[in-house]
């Protein structure tokens, strides 16, 4: 079976990592899968163009070079023949259905795939207004329409999205790619200068308003008042000190010494074993690689709860209301503590969150449920696209 996904853009987020985990699943190897990105460079391009057969990278920024990148695309579906095209967010999408529809003299089934929630298009840019408004209206050409979260479903189908066809799958962790690593706490802390009695907690998001990194500063703040040994790590794509926020923030003596700005990670598997504690201070969320990915490290987590974020930590971490700041610090304060039976705490409740993505969602098994979705849609068990 031959499969194309059409996706934006490379770089280090939650949608290019779970299709770099499904190019790399096991039980994925027997289907021959193809990649485009409609816009060159990025983190993962290099691990992506080694995990699947083909990577073909286009340059449809700006709007002399999108007809000529349209083209492109559609002459690639043509020549590569796929018996099925996934997108990837909005505009991965729109790049498949042109995919998809460029394939002479048969159907070729199309599945979108969108990974965010939507409570507001607050923060959302002209470029991805136009792309959300242009899948709501081409929202009934696709044979599925893949959500990975039953937030994320039930606010597209508010926003008058087509929804009968859609189903909801999960994001998968690479449980032993994403496991308790104590060389690398090790390592990662000499370098970050952590004591290694100090309590870290974590922020792995992108620098974007709805992952509210204002509100974890000010969390912190109240944090540091009662526990001073603890520390803050910061990673994610424009999480550096180029921003004013951050950048006042290093100069704050109540954080002083204490905040680390790693900016773009990597090894985001390294860096969780050198947390104690995963935050997650999100105004909106979907399903958050980021908690799946501190749960397989054996981490506690503390989150915000929106999106399926009650449902992804299964009772063994710690919920509060989006935009509670004294909530956020009273629950990371309830993880500080440094004695014996803190510590016992923590371990337990990181057990347990590792369990609990063993039990339900281990990357072979959501990997599975994709090979079998599209088996089905390429043996001709889709509905037909809607015309127009």
């Amino acid at each position: 079976m031959r499969v194309l996904h059409v996706i934006t853009a490379l770089g280090v987020g939650g949608a290019e990592n779970m299709l770099l985990k499904l190019l790399r699943a096991n039980s994925l190897t027997s289907i021959e899968q193809h990649v485009v990105a409609l816009l060159p460079g990025g983190g993962l391009a290099s691990a992506v163009a080694e995990a699947s057969r083909t990577l073909r990278e286009l340059d449809l920024l700006g709007p002399l070079a999108l007809p000529r990148g349209l083209a492109q695309l559609a002459s690639h579906a043509r020549n590569l023949a796929p018996e099925l095209v996934q997108g990837w967010m909005y505009h991965g999408n729109l790049g498949a259905w042109v995919a998809a529809s460029a394939v002479p003299a048969r159907h070729v089934p199309l599945v979108w795939g969108v990974r965010q929630s939507l409570p507001t298009l607050k923060g959302e840019n002209a470029f991805a207004r136009t792309a959300i408004h242009l899948n709501r209206m081409l929202s009934g050409q696709p044979d599925v329409i893949l959500f990975n979260s039953n937030t994320s479903l039930a606010q597209h189908r508010a926003r008058g999205f087509h929804t009968q066809r859609a189903r909801v799958l999960p994001n998968g962790f690479d449980t032993l790619r994403f496991s308790p690593d104590a060389a690398a706490r090790d390592r990662l802390r000499r370098a970050w200068g952590i004591p290694e009695e100090a309590v870290v907690f974590g922020l792995v998001a992108r620098w974007h308003p709805v992952k509210n990194h204002a509100g974890f500063l000010q969390a912190a703040r109240q944090l540091r008042l009662e526990h001073p040994q603890a520390h803050l790590v910061l990673a994610g794509t424009g999480v550096d000190a180029s921003q004013p926020l951050l950048a006042q923030a290093l100069r704050d003596p109540a954080l002083t010494g204490a905040l680390h700005l790693l900016g773009e990670q990597r090894d985001i598997a390294a860096l969780m074993s050198a947390l104690d504690v995963c935050v997650s201070s999100s105004h909106a969320e979907a399903f958050s690689n980021t908690l799946g990915e501190a749960m397989a490290c054996a981490l506690p987590c503390v989150a915000t709860d929106v999106g399926d974020s009650a449902q992804v930590l299964g009772g063994t971490g710690l919920l509060v209301p989006p935009g509670d700041t004294a909530a956020l610090a009273a629950a990371m304060a309830r993880l500080a503590g440094r004695r014996p039976e803190d510590r016992a705490e923590r371990a337990a409740r990181g057990a347990r969150a590792r369990a609990h993505v063993l039990a339900h969602y281990a990357l072979e098994s959501v990997a599975q449920q994709h090979a079998h979705l599209w088996a089905g849609l390429a043996q001709g068990s889709s509905v037909p696209r809607a015309k127009g």
